[in-house]
Formats: structure tokens, sequence, C-alpha cells
């Protein structure tokens, strides 16, 4: 598909939704532009595309995503805009690690694009509509930095953008800041399984013991009374820390209840609601909140310590669909 594909689509360049749907004697395909699934937008409305879908009988169609749809501009079609009446965004993406991908990703009420930076950092835009948009930067899928852009029909405009940096020393962290669940238990499944399928892996409760664990022991998902999370730790300090959660999605206003030893950590107030499932649909994105709760000095013991996670939130449900939250990553910094 060329770049105009998504620009009037709805949730930026991670959103996943079910395209294919196997119907036994038949498969649909379907192209969403606005679907409402795991919604983090207001949809955009106006002309969508132009797209095509091409098929071959084996590998990439010929074309791909160059096919020429160049001759639109002569149709006189209504919210059709020329390759020559577009501007980009070019300049260098600094302070993420390189283990990481970087991701460039525009947007408005009006339109959303996005581009990968090389190894140096250096990127460029697709061609997109003069306007003022959003520019935010992501280490994988884990936004780091958000700035503003004007582009400019027929020019190039440079926009060079740092990710936010870290004052704050880490004791221990469970999992990587990419703004995905990526390793933790049956994050490898979710995209294809319920998460009541067979083959998972006992959603828990599960312990997590820092310096000898896996991964493999922290659940990608925290279901409200089903599965709490315990970390088990030693410490040599009783200073104040501060504890820090990320989330890629909530569902039903779920959002982290944390117990240190004896202490129960105030409950941040209730993330924006996303009205759609996401755990139980094969999605992992929403608006990828982060959470800090300041432990006290003292809280902390020279020794043994136990933090246990669960999911505060009002709402009710039953199984998976109870309110639940899917797990980023969490780090105890000093």
């Amino acid at each position: 598909m060329n770049s105009y594909s998504y620009e009037g689509s709805s949730g930026g360049p991670f959103h996943r939704d079910i395209n294919t749907n196997n119907g036994g004697e038949y498969t649909s395909l379907t192209f969403y532009m606005n679907s409402g699934h795991v919604q983090t937008e207001q949809f955009r409305q106006g002309l969508h595309g132009p797209y095509a879908l091409a098929f071959s009988r084996s590998g990439v169609p010929e074309g791909g995503s160059n096919m020429d749809t160049t001759f639109f501009k002569d149709l006189g079609i209504t919210g059709y805009v020329a390759p020559s009446a577009r501007g980009t965004v070019t300049g260098t993406a600094t302070g993420v690690d390189s283990s990481f991908q970087r991701v460039l990703h525009w947007y408005n009420d009006a339109a959303q694009y996005w581009a990968y930076a090389d190894s140096s950092g250096k990127f460029t835009s697709p061609a997109m509509k003069p306007g003022n948009y959003a520019q935010v930067l992501y280490q994988g899928e884990f936004k780091v930095k958000a700035a503003s852009v004007t582009v400019s029909a027929g020019k190039a405009t440079t926009a060079n953008i740092a990710a936010d940096t870290e004052t704050k020393t880490s004791i221990w962290r469970i999992g990587e800041w990419d703004g995905q669940p990526k390793g933790f238990r049956n994050a490898d499944k979710q995209l294809r399984m319920h998460p009541t399928d067979s083959r998972m892996a006992s959603w828990g409760p599960l312990t997590y013991t820092v310096g000898s664990s896996t991964l493999d022991s922290v659940p990608m998902a925290i279901v409200k009374d089903t599965n709490p999370l315990t970390i088990k730790f030693s410490s040599t300090s009783t200073a104040a820390a501060t504890l820090r959660i990320g989330t890629t999605l909530s569902f039903a206003g779920c959002r982290p209840s944390v117990t240190v030893n004896s202490f129960n950590a105030a409950v941040p107030a209730a993330p924006t609601k996303i009205d759609s499932r996401g755990l139980t649909r094969g999605a992992y994105r929403g608006f990828g909140e982060v959470y800090n709760y300041a432990i006290p000095a003292g809280t902390l013991v020279s020794g043994s310590n136990t933090i246990k996670i669960n999911c505060a939130s009002g709402s009710s449900g039953e199984g998976f669909l109870a309110p639940n939250v899917i797990l980023d990553a969490i780090e105890l910094f000093k």
C-alpha cells in the first residue's frame, strides 16, 4: 500500500485489529479505517486513500508499496491532496538505545503518518498534508518524547527530536521500556489466542524473585483479583524509593494497586477509558500509562522485601473481562 493508505485511519503505527476472519469455506479480509476496536483517537473523517489491494500466487505482488496512484490528481476528487501540495519532515532522533527501533509518529485531527529512523537516527517522513502536527518519538513502542512541527506544502521541514533523559538510579527493572509486554508470560501467544486457550500457560497468581526468576514468571496482564503479582527482592537500604509501573493498555478503568511490605501506596486516578476489549481481542496497545508510586523512607527493610501488585478498579466483570492491565515494565528507583 502507498503512503496514503493509513493517513485517514486512527490508531497510529502500532494499532492492531482483526483483519482476517476465517469462516470455514471462506476467508474474509477487512481493511479498517475507523473500526472502533481499542480506539485511542477520534475518528478521522473525509477522503480515505487512494489505496489498492493486490494479489499474487506467491511472494509479494509486483509493484507492492510502489503502486502509482498519482493519476488521482486529475480526477477532481474532493479532499485529495496531490504529492506536489504536501510537505515532509526530516531530522535526527537521538537518546534511544541502539537496541530498540526508533519510530517517529506525526498526527493531528485530520491525518497520521509514521517513519523509522535509520541506524544513525536520521529520518524522513512520508509526504504529509500541510498543517500543525504532534511529533512523537518512540523507543520501540514506548513514548519517550513529544513535540510539535508545522508542515508546509512543497517544503522539507527539519525537526530533530531527542528522548527525555532519566535522572534517577535504577535498583532493579523487570522487562524493557519498549511499550510491549514482550517476554512476559503468554505475550508470545496473546496476539493469536484467547486468554482461555488451553495452550496458554497458567496466568497465576505468580511470584517473581529479583535476581533469579525469568520474565516468564510475570504475567503479561494482571486481572483484578485473579492473578496478583508478587515480587520478592533483597535490599540493604531503607531509604525512600519510587516504584514505576508501565502499562500498555487498561481495560475497565484498571490501574495497578501496590503494597510494599505492609505499606499500601496511594492508588492513582483511573486512566482514560477505552471502550473496547484488548486482552481478549489480541490487542495490547492503548495509551501506555506510566504510574509512579512513592515509597517512604523506612518502608523497605534491610533484607527480604515483598511487593504485591493487583488491579484497582471500581468496575466489575468476570473472568478475563474483569478489569485488567497489560504490562510494559516494572522498575524500582532511588
